[in-house]
């Protein structure tokens, strides 16, 4: 995909802005990191937690750049020196012209929450394409246009890069494109600019509290996906929608935030598509969908009452497509199930292994209470938190393995920069409230030990949950990311006690 635009005219839209160099230069694409820089670039300067892209300067015009944008006083020679008030509100405009506003052709559905979205996004993507919509699709596990599988660079990328995919997508014939959009995108601003069809909300816990400071801001930065619908009820000719989880405690917020009409979804509030009767087992869900577009039994093959949260969201969508109801049935009840979300690991054993992202405390409860509906022996959890990520949230996520599992193994996660001892001495406060010291859990902090030992441990009719990476085929630590996936390193145990036990 080659583009040129005159720096000139990217620069238009911005009215505070310093140019000292040529200013009709070509630009022949956009870069926030030194190594994305190649010749007739423009380099952004980011600053980041940890490093700040005006020290890289030098380098960016040693690649190539043709021109530098920045917020900083600092000396630029051999390219054309941009100087604005905020290198990332620029990054947004400039990027969303250097790629010519794509999202003003594809019909954009973003969802955002603390859980959920990654289950959600691929509902709503296998509905499209169920209908022979040719998807695009930007989340936590896959970036895909079509059948194509692109590399995932974040759950929600930034602006130059998030622009560009969506140009593919526009350019590859893409009609209908699907995004989960995080509490981070919306805060840094990486997806303004971005020309929604249709917001979802999940729902709202505590996250990102690290980043975010406090849960106010946190929750303000979830409602900027609805209030950038705009004040316009249509994008173009069609009309733009907000999907409302009715059951969540922070429904009325994001209600106010909206200028555009709402459709609610939920269990046990008088939402617009509700699901009753409900039935859960350890094979999937079962419920009444009750719907102005008439009502179905629906049964599908994901646990958990948080997979029916999700397939209504997922619903609500389609039926705001115009796609029939005994469509959205056949489709959403033949899905499998989604990777790394309550992902079952089945060799033929007598007990149950599930691999969950689950990372936050909301989302380790959900989990650990759909396993409490149907397990019938213990359940075993194998769990950890991230390194350089909210602390807060650590005693709190020991506390709940502890209230609803019968056994736990405390582990390493990705503890990144931080000593992986001292993330497990926060963790463990939590658990020591509940179960008392060193009673009902253990703590091993080498992951693949802590797996095989609850795997050792299941007896027929067990379950053991390994919660926190899902998808993630690496661990992260201070020095190197290694190769390690939960499912994999699950298989393998398994096989050993299998062949042992033949």
């Amino acid at each position: 995909m080659e583009i040129s635009r005159n720096l000139q005219e990217l620069l238009s839209a911005l009215p505070l802005v310093r140019i000292e160099g040529e200013k009709q230069v070509s630009v022949r694409g956009l870069a926030h990191h030194t190594r994305q820089v190649k010749p007739g670039f423009l380099f952004f300067c980011l600053e980041g937690n940890k490093f700040d892209g005006h020290d890289f300067i030098p380098q960016a015009i040693e690649a190539g750049a043709a021109a530098i944008v920045l917020e900083k006083e600092r000396e630029v020679r051999g390219a054309v020196k941009v100087v604005v008030p905020s290198v990332r509100t620029a990054m947004s405009i400039i990027s969303q012209q250097f790629f010519d506003t794509p999202s003003a052709h594809l019909r954009l559905i973003g969802i955002t929450g603390t859980n959920g979205k990654t289950t959600t996004a691929h509902l709503i993507e296998a509905l499209f394409a169920g209908q022979g919509w040719k998807t695009g699709m930007l989340g936590t596990i896959k970036y895909t246009i079509g059948k194509e599988r692109l590399p995932a660079l974040a759950t929600t990328p930034e602006a130059p890069d998030l622009q560009r995919i969506l140009r593919l997508m526009v350019d590859r014939g893409v009609t209908h494109g699907v995004m989960e959009v995080s509490s981070h995108a919306l805060e840094l601003g990486r997806v303004s600019g971005c020309d929604f069809d249709v917001a979802v909300l999940t729902n709202i816990t505590g996250d990102h509290l690290d980043f975010h400071k406090n849960f106010e801001r946190y929750l303000a930065a979830k409602g900027k996906l609805f209030s950038q619908l705009g004040g316009s009820f249509f994008k173009g000719t069609r009309p733009r929608f907000a999907v409302l989880n009715r059951d969540d405690p922070y429904f009325d917020y994001f209600l106010r935030q909206n200028t555009v009409q709402v459709l609610s979804y939920g269990i046990n509030s008088p939402a617009d598509i509700r699901a009753g009767d409900i039935k859960m087992d350890g094979l999937g869900v079962r419920y009444m969908l009750h719907t102005p577009w008439g009502n179905e039994l629906f049964s599908l093959k994901l646990a958990g009452k948080f997979s029916i949260y999700n397939a209504l969201a997922a619903t609500a969508v389609a039926l705001l497509e115009k796609i029939p109801l005994l469509k959205i049935k056949e489709i959403l009840e033949k899905i499998p199930g989604i990777e790394g979300r309550f992902e079952r690991v089945d060799l033929g054993q007598n007990f149950t292994v599930i691999v969950d992202y689950a990372h936050t405390p909301d989302g380790l409860e959900n989990i650990l209470q759909a396993a409490r509906d149907f397990v019938q022996g213990k359940i075993i959890t194998i769990f950890g938190c991230g390194g350089e990520r909210d602390r807060s949230k650590r005693p709190i996520m020991g506390r709940i393995a502890a209230m609803y599992s019968d056994y736990s193994i405390l582990t390493s996660d990705n503890p990144r920069g931080e000593d992986p001892w001292q993330i497990i001495e926060e963790v463990e406060v939590g658990l020591r409230e509940i179960k008392g010291s060193g009673t009902g859990y253990t703590v091993q902090p080498e992951r693949y030990e802590a797996i095989k030992l609850g795997i050792e441990l299941a007896r027929p009719g067990d379950m053991v949950i390994i919660a926190g990476k899902g998808h993630e085929n690496y661990q992260i630590f201070s020095d190197s990311t290694v190769p390690f996936n939960d499912r994999e390193v699950a298989e393998e145990i398994i096989k050993k006690r299998l062949i042992k036990m033949s």
